[in-house]
């Protein structure tokens, strides 16, 4: 059987006891809100083990008694950063239950967009993920959906939250953003890219009233919708 990473283990609570060495002033999970802390405010690429170390006031070599490496470090920022779920509501429609879990992930990965850099290297198997994971498979095994398309389903889901989120921060400039139509005008030839010029002529892609970049805005929405009408009819086969 493959151990859980240490870190991990402790998060759930399995730390070994008895473990030789100078009594623990620190924690996994104070470790991992400390490089959250430091993510948040300097990015990805500010958290070291040096820099969460001068966080908490300690050294480096002293971080290597909680956490075994630096990819370890990341599977509990992620865990830290993304918190608990929100409780599914077993009295409500399972599709409706489904676009909250959708809009809630979204807005955490949006509050901290550099969990969308995150190179972990498996599934997660910490508490706060599993609990989303959880959470959400409760809902939609609700629609009918046997348990293998439920759990290939939900990863849609995920998929495409996390993929709006990222379009929504590589386009949050926003007066980058707000006329492009305009200037795939200046570009745009009926004859070499016809449908694009189709489109541009309805006015498909001219500003909406959104803000561009927005995470949660009508493209959201929309796509989200789309994703679940598959969903729906999925299950009703």
């Amino acid at each position: 059987m493959t151990d859980l990473p240490r870190a991990i283990a402790a998060l759930w609570g399995l730390e070994e006891s008895g473990r030789r060495g100078p009594k623990r002033t620190l924690s996994v999970p104070a470790i991992g809100a400390a490089a959250v802390r430091i993510a948040d405010a300097e990015g990805l690429g500010a958290v070291s083990m040096a820099s969460v170390a001068k966080e908490l006031g300690t050294t480096a070599m002293a971080l290597y008694r909680y956490v075994d490496s630096r990819q370890e470090l990341e599977m509990v920022m992620a865990d830290v950063a993304m918190g608990a779920p929100p409780a599914p509501n077993p009295r409500r429609p399972w599709r409706r239950e489904l676009e909250d879990w959708a809009r809630a992930e979204a807005r955490q990965l949006g509050g901290h967009p550099w969990t969308l850099e995150l190179r972990t290297g498996s599934p997660p198997v910490s508490p706060n993920l599993l609990a989303w994971t959880d959470a959400g498979m409760q809902v939609i095994l609700r629609s009918g959906l046997g348990e293998q398309p439920a759990a290939s389903a939900l990863l849609v889901v995920d998929g495409f939250v996390r993929s709006q989120v990222l379009l929504g921060l590589q386009f949050a400039d926003a007066e980058a953003s707000r006329h492009w139509a305009d200037q795939l005008r200046l570009v745009v030839d009926p004859e070499s890219l016809p449908g694009l010029a189709r489109v541009l002529a309805a006015n498909a892609l001219d500003d909406a009233d959104e803000e561009p970049g927005a995470p949660l805005g009508a493209e959201f929405e929309f796509g989200l919708g789309l994703v679940l009408d598959g969903i729906e009819l999925l299950a009703a086969r």
